[in-house]
């Protein structure tokens, strides 16, 4: 849910659309247009959140003027503080959250901390409270509309405008971390726009404290919206660092910059899956192609492992200086270009320059012209720290001819298929047990499938095997919904964890190959755990090691 308060007049050329369509992403966190306000609802606190209007009841020392959010996590009032008569944001909590103790307890501990932060680009938290039984936070009221709510009105956003909001949240997340909080849930909803064009992050009620040792926490409390989800958050959302702000930060940048989400899925999980597996798709992917930099850049955020990505903001923020000025030099190219005057002056300058590079290296004595340069000592390291996912051409691998001909035939290789394809180095696995659990009442069969995962927590295919048998034999009962998240929950472990260990052990194989260590790098993929294997994860496997591995190479099999 939107924390913060669009204070801007609607459009009148829009329909007003219900705040309650879950559907749109920008509504479902809490943002909804101004429209007239609703008779006084005097002290009808009992309703729930989504039939009651309290507008002209008092909460404690604030008036509620009028509903302007609704979202998960409860409604949004525009208010006014009597004491000092300061038009404010008030935020009631749902009946639902109010009622867990767990919840309350860090909910006091963040608005805590969130108060603490005076920053210009974060939206001031000024209060919290009860009052009849109803917990509310108190917040400065913007005057804007979020960025998801600027793009859907104005389309993608140019690119130095998007650097400039961009920035702005970078410096309000990293002003929040020297503090020890973090967000979790970045997003463009989560970011205000003003009209003098301030960019305010919002729903810091997510936030965690990092020196806070307590364990409270909410199962789902604090996931974030999925489309902007660093993949470890899904797995353990109570222990990621800044990091995972950094990765959302990225995926915000891209969406501002092409208007598109980079993933969309028939369910949240299924979203949530893409961001842990699947390549972030480019700009030109998307249908908005980008300068080579700033995709870089947005991949280096976007790296799938936090060890992968910027380190702390300080670091982001020297790249982004650099990413402005070799995008300040292409405006500037451009701008010269809209004059026709300068289209000659532009095309002299490109073909002396080009010529002048071509022939230095024909004039150096004993030198002849690389098709490559070589890299340069002391220069700034590739935005990607992983090695190049494009090996060099093995010296064994065969010549073919290019242009027509025949090759000579290959010989069978050992240890490959029937198709030329290097094997893996296990045996198959064993063989898959369908119903692991014994057939009885749905609940003593999910305790029995709780037992295992706790006892097992490395058994993956063993734990999804038991929750998917509980989940089919519970369809069409009250028990379904727990049984899918279960399974779902399950699943999703199994898919992280082993896109974690592949991605380590082929960093471990390439560092091999590097040293010309063939043998001990198709070895290395012994690590991969039996009870971790499926088809898929084969699958991918055989695909890397027939990426990598020398063509005429042929393992030695223990």
């Amino acid at each position: 849910m939107n924390e913060t308060i669009s204070d801007s007049a609607p459009d009148p050329r829009r329909a007003a659309p219900s705040p309650l369509d879950s559907n749109d992403e920008t509504l479902a966190s809490g943002q909804v247009p101004r429209g007239p306000a609703a008779p006084s609802a005097g002290s009808a606190l009992a309703f729930s959140s989504k039939e009651r209007d309290l507008s002209g009841a008092q909460l404690g020392e604030y008036r509620l003027v009028r509903k302007i959010a609704v979202g998960g996590m409860g409604e949004v009032y525009e208010g006014v503080q009597l004491k000092l008569d300061r038009r404010v944001a008030v935020k009631l909590l749902s009946e639902e959250l109010s009622r867990e103790k767990e919840f309350l307890a860090r909910f006091e501990r963040e608005a805590k901390s969130a108060a603490a932060l005076n920053h210009p680009n974060v939206v001031q938290v000024y209060d919290y409270g009860c009052a009849e039984g109803q917990y509310y936070f108190v917040m400065e009221l913007v005057d804007g509309v979020d960025l998801s709510m600027h793009v859907k009105e104005h389309g993608k956003v140019p690119i130095p405008e998007a650097l400039g909001y961009f920035e702005q949240a970078v410096n309000a997340l990293k002003f929040a971390a020297r503090h020890a909080i973090i967000h979790r849930d970045v997003k463009p909803a989560n970011l205000m726009l003003t009209r003098d064009g301030t960019v305010k992050v919002s729903d810091l009620g997510l936030a965690k404290k990092l020196t806070d040792d307590s364990d409270v926490t909410m199962t789902g409390v604090g996931m974030g919206s999925p489309h902007f989800l660093a993949p470890e958050q899904a797995d353990d959302a109570a222990h990621v660092d800044h990091r995972a702000d950094i990765y959302s930060l990225g995926v915000t940048l891209l969406f501002l910059l092409t208007g598109r989400r980079p993933y969309e899925g028939a369910s949240n999980f299924s979203v949530v899956l893409a961001h842990a597996n699947k390549p972030l798709p480019t700009g030109f992917d998307l249908g908005t192609p980008l300068p080579d930099e700033l995709e870089r850049f947005i991949k280096r955020m976007t790296a799938k492992h936090p060890a992968a990505r910027y380190q702390d903001y300080e670091e982001l923020l020297a790249d982004l200086q650099r990413v402005k000025a070799g995008h300040g030099l292409s405006l500037n190219l451009g701008l010269m270009a809209r004059d026709p005057r300068n289209l000659q002056r532009l095309a002299i300058t490109a073909v002396t320059i080009l010529i002048a590079a071509l022939a230095v290296p024909l004039l150096l004595p004993g030198k002849k012209p690389a098709l490559t340069a070589p890299a340069k000592s002391g220069a700034a390291p590739s935005a990607d720290p992983r090695p190049s996912q494009v090996p060099p051409v093995p010296a064994d691998r065969e010549e073919r001819p290019r242009f027509g001909g025949t090759a000579a035939p290959a010989r069978k290789l050992k240890g490959r298929d029937t198709e030329g394809r290097i094997e893996l180095p296990f045996p198959p696995p064993p063989q898959k047990i369908h119903n692991p659990l014994k057939d009885g009442p749905i609940p003593e069969m999910m305790a029995e499938a709780d037992r295992y995962a706790a006892q097992n927590k490395d058994m993956l295919t063993g734990i999804v095997d038991r929750y998917w048998q509980i989940t089919r034999k519970a369809e069409g009962t009250s028990l379904q919904a727990e049984a899918q998240r279960k399974t779902d929950n399950a699943m999703l472990t199994h898919e992280l964890k082993s896109h974690e260990l592949i991605e380590k052990l082929q960093a471990q194989m390439e560092s091999l190959l590097q040293q010309g260590k063939a043998q001990e790098a198709y070895n290395a993929w012994r690590a991969y755990p039996t009870d971790w294997r499926t088809r898929e994860t084969d699958e991918e496997i055989v695909r890397i090691l027939n990426q990598f591995m020398p063509s005429q190479f042929e393992p030695t099999q223990k």
